[in-house]
This record gives structure tokens, C-alpha cells and sequence, in this order.
């Protein structure tokens, strides 16, 4: 990477930042969205040589128990400092059930049930909270908005608080205790301009600093495995659904739509599912659900497989999207999630569905369309090599950070003396 690419002070020397940032949970097997981009930011940040970067984490690998998994403490992983602490509650048994009437009013709710609900979701780690509190980085930097580290975190940090709130439409953005989070973040990174409306509507920061960011992604993903040959898929024809596998997800919806275009179109096409297995979708002879895979695994599967869909209709921004388009690969979105048919919208790399109709219309013409196909794909590829580049991603989100600590060095301020917000009526 050349000088000219990173910020150089008036002495000639590259000029670091100290960073930590805060995710609930982290490891390398652990493929949720908010952890992976943590991983992959902080990874590209420290081989720019331009921060000195620190992972403050919980010992959770479950998401849905939030038990402790991993040993307290700290640990080297890839040259990022991760610095474990243990889980004091978890997620409850019963968490939809406990809160789905804290939700359906969730405008209405007090701040003290708010910070119940985030107490209930877990994971709650005070050894986590404390660490947050006495940091001397030059910024900490919250992902996502929802959970508990990032909500009493926020509030107790010392220096500038960066926000990746990874939002969207859910009723959890309206209980009252967001408007303090959103409020005492300093700047926030968004990752399309789908989240950026959604929040910037729900509370009145947009004149807060902000930087529309995304994620980035390797020229040449790692070495691709052999689980096509292994399923003895080698001959046959597939559609792809990477993530986790939960109603929430989509990953249901698409099987029942699938199981339905089958019913219509009796050809020899199958589904694969693959990724950590929350709830089981309907099963059929021509889906294969494979539950947590290998990268090599992954790009193995992208690369034979005849579509990539994401059926989610909750997303912030769409990693897949990006993995599929780097190998030339077309994809098929939820036309209901603003962030992945913006991803398609900009990209000219995609078709869209709404309901059993066009998807069935538009996964025909995926299917059959050769040269349609692979000119989708390669618009894809050419949106990922202009737009999300590490070197171009990070150097930005860099000047962004940078321009956050001059700031407040520049104001001379301390712990919740600026960044204040208030919500929208």
C-alpha cells in the first residue's frame, strides 16, 4: 500500500489512531453480521498501520443464551487484541414471549422497562461495561445498537463513541432508551442509505456526523472447499441462501416458496440452505440444509450455484450480496427489505420478489436467461471492485474517525458533554 494512501502527519510519520471496539460476541467461527464486519474492519484497519486496535467482547458464542463459551481474559487473534469478559445473565428462556408486549407498545415504554428488555436480551457483562468506562482509546466503537453492552456502554464511555447501529424497521428501534443511544453517539456509520432514512427519521441526529460506509471485500476469497462434490451436487442445478436459518431471516418463507415454484416447475433445481440453524424451515426432497459451513465451503457453493437469494426482510446491509457478486454471481432479494433492494437497485445486480408470483417469475428468468444471468453478475462484480475495495472502504472510515478525535480534542470535552440528540415527536 503506498503513503499516499494513508494519513501522513507533518513529520512524515503514518498517523495512528488507538481503537477499541465493542460487539457482543466474537471469534472466527462466529458469521453474524455485526461480528463479521468487526472482524473484517478492524483486520483492514490494523494492515493499513494506521490504529493500534482492540476487540472488548463477552465470552458468548450463542446468541440465543449468550452462555459463556469462551475463556475471560485476553488473547492475540490475527494481531487484534481481544479482550474477553464473562457473561453475568444471558438471554431468558422465554425472551419473545416475556417482551412481545413491551414491543407492541413500544412507543409508550418507560426507560426503566426499555433497559429491562436490553437486561432480558443479554448478554449483561459488568466486567465488559467497566472496561468500556475506563478506556483510554481514541474512540470506542459500538456495534450493533440493540444489546446491552452497547447501551450501557455508550453511556459510560469516556472518549469519542462511534455508533454502527446496523438498523432497521423493528419495534425494538422505538423504545425509549435508543434516543439516548443514538444521542450520545458522536458520529454513526451506516451501511446503506436505507438505514440512514430509517434512522435519521425515527430520531433527530442528522446533524450529527456520519459517514454511509458498507463493508468491504477480498479481490480473491480463500480456497475454495470441496462440499459441491461432497453432496454430489457436481451435476446438478442450485440456488443458494447463506446466513442464519430463522424465521426472521427468511430462510422459511423461501422454503415454502420454493417447495410451491417445485410443485409448478417440476425440473431437477434444488435449494441449499447453509448457516447456524436457529429454526428449522420446512423440509422438501429438493432442499438441503447443511447448517454451519467453512469459507472454502461458502465460495465453493457461491461459486456452482445457479442464484444467490436472500429472502430477509431484516437486514442492514447484505455481506452475501457482495460475496456472490465478486464471483459473478446473480441474486434474487426480498423486495420488502429497503437495504438489499438498494444493494440491487444501485448495482444492476439482481432481480427482486414480493410474493409467490415474481418470485417464481423472476427466479424463471434467472434460471433460464443465460445471458441475462451472467450480465446481472458482472454488473455485481464491477459495483463490489468500484465501491468496496478494502484499501478505498477503510482509508475512509480512517479520515472519518480521525475527523471525530480532532474534534473532540478540539472542544476539550469529556465523557457526555457532546454528541446530545433528542427524538423525533
Amino acid at each position: 500500500m503506498s503513503r499516499s494512501e494513508i494519513r501522513i502527519d507533518n513529520d512524515g510519520d503514518v498517523e495512528k489512531l488507538s481503537l477499541s471496539f465493542v460487539v457482543p460476541r466474537f471469534g472466527p467461527e462466529i458469521r453474524g453480521g455485526a461480528e463479521t464486519a468487526v472482524r473484517f474492519l478492524a483486520s483492514s484497519l490494523l494492515r493499513l498501520g494506521c490504529a493500534q486496535v482492540e476487540i472488548l467482547t463477552t465470552t458468548a458464542k450463542d446468541m440465543n443464551t449468550w452462555e459463556n463459551y469462551y475463556p475471560s481474559g485476553n488473547e492475540d487473534f490475527e494481531g487484534l487484541s481481544v479482550r474477553r469478559f464473562s457473561v453475568d445473565s444471558g438471554r431468558i428462556p422465554n425472551f419473545d414471549a416475556a417482551t412481545a408486549r413491551m414491543l407492541a407498545r413500544a412507543r409508550s415504554t418507560t426507560m426503566a422497562e426499555a433497559v429491562h428488555f436490553t437486561e432480558l436480551q443479554g448478554p449483561v457483562s459488568m466486567g465488559l461495561i467497566d472496561a468500556i468506562a475506563n478506556s483510554t482509546a481514541d474512540a470506542v466503537i459500538f456495534y450493533p445498537y440493540l444489546y446491552n453492552c452497547t447501551t450501557a456502554g455508550i453511556a459510560n464511555c469516556p472518549t469519542v463513541r462511534v455508533l454502527h447501529p446496523a438498523a432497521h424497521e423493528e419495534p425494538v428501534l422505538d423504545l425509549v432508551l435508543y434516543d439516548t443511544v443514538f444521542g450520545l453517539a458522536d458520529g454513526i456509520v451506516y451501511q446503506t442509505s436505507a438505514e440512514k432514512n430509517i434512522v435519521e427519521t425515527r430520531f433527530n441526529i442528522s446533524q450529527k456526523p456520519s459517514l454511509l460506509l458498507g463493508m468491504g471485500v477480498d479481490p480473491n476469497p480463500v480456497t475454495p472447499g470441496n462440499i459441491v462434490e461432497r453432496l454430489g451436487l457436481m451435476q446438478s442445478d442450485f440456488i443458494l441462501c447463506l446466513g442464519r436459518v430463522d424465521v426472521a431471516k427468511g430462510t422459511t418463507l423461501l422454503a415454502e416458496l420454493f417447495l410451491e415454484y417445485k410443485t409448478r416447475n417440476p425440473t431437477g433445481l434444488k435449494l441449499v440452505i447453509a448457516g447456524p440453524i436457529s429454526v428449522l424451515p420446512p423440509s422438501g426432497a429438493d432442499i438441503i440444509i447443511l447448517g454451519e459451513i467453512s469459507d472454502g465451503d461458502k465460495f465453493d457453493l457461491i461459486s456452482n450455484a445457479k442464484v444467490i437469494v436472500s429472502p430477509s426482510l431484516h437486514e442492514s446491509f447484505s455481506l452475501v450480496l457482495l460475496e456472490a457478486w465478486n464471483l459473478n454471481k446473480p441474486v434474487l432479494v426480498n423486495q420488502m427489505c429497503a437495504a438489499t433492494t438498494e444493494q440491487v437497485t444501485l448495482s444492476g445486480g439482481g432481480l427482486y420478489f414480493s410474493n409467490y408470483e415474481t418470485f417464481e417469475v423472476s427466479l424463471t428468468r434467472l434460471l433460464q436467461d443465460s445471458d441475462l444471468a451472467r450480465s446481472l453478475g458482472k454488473n455485481g462484480a464491477n459495483y463490489v471492485e468500484s465501491r468496496f475495495s478494502w484499501v478505498n472502504l477503510t482509508n475512509r472510515y480512517f479520515e472519518f474517525l480521525l475527523s471525530l478525535v480532532r474534534k473532540a480534542e478540539g472542544l476539550g470535552v469529556g465523557k457526555n458533554d457532546f454528541g446530545q440528540g433528542h427524538a423525533k415527536s
